[in-house]
């Protein structure tokens, strides 16, 4: 009972029940193959919470596997999300072993995930394109820099405006 009363209390209160879930879990995850986990987040409802859980499965997840490749103790992953005017800022840094080539026409990594059955398509690689797609439906945009041995994307969304697809 005491670990289902543990697992039930969040380390981090973002101000929405599935965003509350996804990083807690994100964190759980993290902090039990010994990865620093930190998060500022506080979500107001501006995107839709279905959209925002996206981009947020997707980059921690992503985050989670770089620093899984390193030394035990020396991953970390910082979350934070701030507010600029009409835009929603979301930032995502983690700890990795220095191999990010980028995928030929294309702003994005090359991903490392192995197919457990490399003959048939499988959806490995696609995370950062999701997340691209849902920041361009908010008018906004992905960037990704590499610096001092750590991966940070940066996630630019425009509140109040969804394009029509």
């Amino acid at each position: 009972m005491d670990e289902t009363m543990q697992e039930l209390e969040y380390k981090y209160v973002t101000g929405n029940a599935v965003t509350d879930v996804i990083i807690n879990d994100k964190c759980r995850r993290a902090e039990k193959a010994g990865i620093r986990f930190d998060a500022d987040f506080r979500y107001g409802g501006e995107i839709p919470v279905f959209d925002m859980g996206i981009i947020l499965n997707n980059l921690l997840d992503n985050a989670i596997e770089a620093c899984e490749k390193l030394e035990t103790d020396k991953g970390f992953i910082r979350l934070s999300l701030k507010r600029k005017k009409q835009f929603l800022i979301l930032y995502v840094e983690n700890s990795f072993d220095g191999a990010a080539p980028i995928r030929k026409g294309s702003s994005l990594p090359v991903t490392t995930k192995q197919s457990i059955m490399p003959d048939i398509v499988t959806d490995h690689g696609i995370g950062l394109e999701n997340v691209r797609d849902m920041a361009e439906r908010y008018f906004g945009g992905v960037n990704i820099k590499v610096k001092g041995g750590a991966f940070h994307v940066t996630v630019m969304l425009q509140q109040g405006v969804k394009e029509n697809k």
